[in-house]
């Protein structure tokens, strides 16, 4: 059985910033990812102005700034009624940008490839056990740290007993469409559920619908007809669209990203989490290497802190997009007294 120092399962963003950090420090990395790059990932496509900091620190934030991307300049929210407000940017601030998972984390993997990670695309974990024993449909490794990056449905979690049980009250349908509209993130209410458009592209939308499974299908016919969108056009699924967090770590074991808390997609912040817990996890697995204590705990208070003060955000949030009617009286409220948008959009952008 071959052995590796790390073993990261997921090439998501969280699994390649790992993956990146450990290899480049001299670890012998394998990351394990079942789909085979590019792929499509159902996600808003929003990029947080602090990942470019992760990006940067990945030696990878030129080659990211040279995809196809558009800079978000407001976002705008409009209620059930059709009443609509905006937030505008501050113009020299930290901006938004659009970018396809796509392509975003096909690059990011390649990165993880170039600093000595080896990469095994289209296998999937089929078993995990307390020893870090990871089975493929073609052969099993054994690793020294096992990083679990494989998102809010980890194989890793459900294989070690960890996984929570989680009712499916949301589903996410995504799709992109072509458009000619200014470069923004529009989010409507709807009495069944929420509709989300973000620019990716000079002429190319995100478009996201979540509602409850019983509403999803006619919350997804209704803004096809009203896009323009065809019964044939294809759309990707995802859920359950939130679930309880699991504990970020045991022994040399390291969840990140969405398998170890999912934040709300409403949000736009899933991604920066994503690269952020990656990072801490390879600095975690670095400082037990070379100095030998379990840095478990050490982790889970960084990972604890990277959310703290931030998750009144996303229960805000989660309870608006179920509860439409009620956020669309505030929204008209917003009209008059907007301070409360900017700051929630404020603390958004610039973490």
């Amino acid at each position: 059985m071959r052995e590796y120092d790390v073993v990261v399962v997921g090439g998501g963003p969280a699994g390649s910033t790992a993956a990146t950090s450990t290899a480049r420090a001299g670890l012998r990395t394998l990351l394990i990812e079942r789909a085979v790059f590019p792929r499509d990932k159902v996600c808003g496509d929003c990029l947080n102005p602090g990942c470019w900091e992760v990006f940067a620190q990945l030696g990878v934030a030129n080659e990211i700034a040279a995809l196809p991307s558009a800079r978000l300049r407001w976002v705008s929210f409009t209620n059930i009624r059709g009443v609509r407000i905006e937030h505008r940017f501050n113009a020299d601030g930290p901006i938004e940008f659009g970018i396809k998972r796509s392509a975003l984390d096909h690059a990011l993997l390649k990165n993880a490839e170039r600093a000595g990670a080896e990469i095994w695309q289209g296998q999937s974990v089929i078993g995990a056990n307390p020893e870090w024993v990871i089975r493929t449909a073609k052969q099993a490794v054994l690793a020294k740290f096992l990083v679990a990056a494989d998102g809010r449905n980890s194989s890793v979690a459900r294989f070690l007993g960890s996984f929570p049980r989680t009712p499916t009250d949301r589903v996410a349908y995504q799709t992109y469409f072509s458009a000619s509209r200014p470069a923004h993130v529009a989010l409507e209410l709807n009495r069944l559920g929420y509709m989300g458009m973000g620019s990716v592209g000079e002429s190319e939308i995100n478009l996201c619908v979540v509602a409850r499974p019983r509403e999803i299908d006619q919350l997804r016919r209704e803004v096809s007809q009203r896009l323009g969108i065809g019964p044939r056009h294809r759309w990707n699924t995802i859920a359950p669209l939130s679930r309880q967090p699991v504990r970020p770590s045991h022994s040399t074991l390291f969840y990140t990203g969405d398998a170890a808390r999912v934040v709300e997609p409403f949000t736009g912040e899933g991604i920066l989490y994503a690269l952020k817990s990656g990072m801490l996890a390879a600095d975690a697995i670095l400082e037990s290497h070379r100095r030998g204590p379990d840095f478990r705990h050490h982790y889970e208070e960084r990972h604890q802190e990277l959310y703290a003060g931030r998750l009144w955000i996303n229960q805000l949030a989660r309870w608006s997009v179920l509860h439409p009617r009620i956020s669309s009286a505030c929204v008209e409220l917003l009209r008059y007294c907007p301070w409360p948008l900017e700051r929630m959009t404020r603390q958004v952008v610039e973490l």
